[in-house]
């Protein structure tokens, strides 16, 4: 008798487990998605991300926060979501993950954007010390196809950026050490906010510049032909990371990336981390190679009496002639 209440009371025990682990796999994930600004490029991380979980059919609930893309924003999201009850936090954009990832402690991160290997090394860091980040990036090299874009080669390198950028920072910073290494000579151009067109002709008309390299920020985006003219009449061809701007203005090359597909990817490293009980614990953080895209102008090189190599020829994925875009 003693026997047979023992065995009932263990089938009742592994009844109760039972339900209590089906109703655990029945609730959804709660994630929190934080996207640094309204553009375009992270409305397509964000909508590869959506697309993909509806695919994939994730059970998850979404808060969603949009900041207004400056430093103060953004920290005050990051700070409402360490408190909200998500146990993973999706965060979209460069400055938004640099600026919150040491604030949304709590939660398990992934993280998405195009980053230099300097801001790659600080999220590293971060990575190292809370153990609770992973995520899926480009990493947009410039110095990979400096040398290989002109059969003159490259002598000199202008950088224009915003000087509140902190991902724009460590670019410079990067390419200063680069282009020390290469024998190049560099002249970072940090733009204060209040800069005009002409603060910035100023600075360019007395250098002697091969390149003048914009950086990705809505400084550049705002002011883009403007600084397209002033290049133009001090004949200094631009490039960029910024297919989107080289479409619409005479940039000579430009390197970049399908957001989409890497909110796609997003996507996929989510369910990886749902499959490991919410930990980002052994995944790797993922570049997305497979996604960059490379552009260049005929019509801009004739402009410019620049030749470009076969080998960057054979690289490009978008080019510009008579006015058309012709894609490889």
């Amino acid at each position: 008798m003693r026997l047979i209440r023992l065995v009932n009371y263990f089938i009742l025990l592994f009844i109760l487990v039972s339900c209590v682990s089906e109703d655990y796999g029945d609730k959804p994930v709660i994630v929190s998605i934080i996207k640094e600004e309204n553009s375009k490029k992270f409305n397509a991380i964000e909508k590869g991300l959506i697309d993909q979980i509806s695919l994939d059919k994730l059970n998850v609930k979404i808060n969603f926060y949009t900041s207004n893309g400056d430093d103060a924003s953004i920290i005050e999201i990051a700070n409402n979501v360490r408190e909200d009850n998500s146990s993973i936090a999706v965060v979209i954009g460069e400055e938004a993950v640099l600026l919150s990832m040491n604030i949304i402690v709590p939660q398990s991160i992934l993280f998405a954007g195009c980053f230099d290997n300097l801001s790659l090394s600080a999220i590293e860091k971060s990575r190292v010390q809370n153990n609770n980040i992973t995520g899926v990036y480009g990493n947009l090299d410039i110095t990979k196809y400096l040398k290989i874009i002109s059969e003159s080669g490259v002598n000199s390198l202008g950088y224009l950026y915003s000087k509140n950028s902190e991902v724009s920072e460590n670019i410079s910073e990067y390419l200063a050490k680069y282009c020390s290494n290469e024998n190049i000579h560099y002249y970072p151009i940090s733009a204060e906010s209040d800069y005009t067109v002409n603060d910035i002709e100023n600075i360019i008309s007395s250098l002697d510049i091969d390149y003048l390299f914009t950086a990705k920020d809505d400084y550049i985006n705002d002011n883009i032909y403007n600084i397209d003219n002033l290049c133009r009449k001090y004949s200094i061809p631009i490039i960029n990371t910024d297919i989107e701007n080289a479409l619409n203005a005479d940039i000579l090359f430009s390197l970049d990336c399908n957001y989409y597909y890497l909110g796609r990817k997003l996507a996929e490293l989510l369910k990886a981390v749902i499959d490991n009980e919410g930990s980002t614990d052994s995944i790797d953080f993922i570049e997305v190679s497979d996604s960059y895209r490379v552009l260049i102008n005929e019509d801009t090189a004739k402009l410019y009496r620049i030749n470009f190599t076969e080998k960057i020829l054979e690289e490009s994925y978008f080019i510009i002639e008579d006015k058309k875009v012709i894609r490889r």
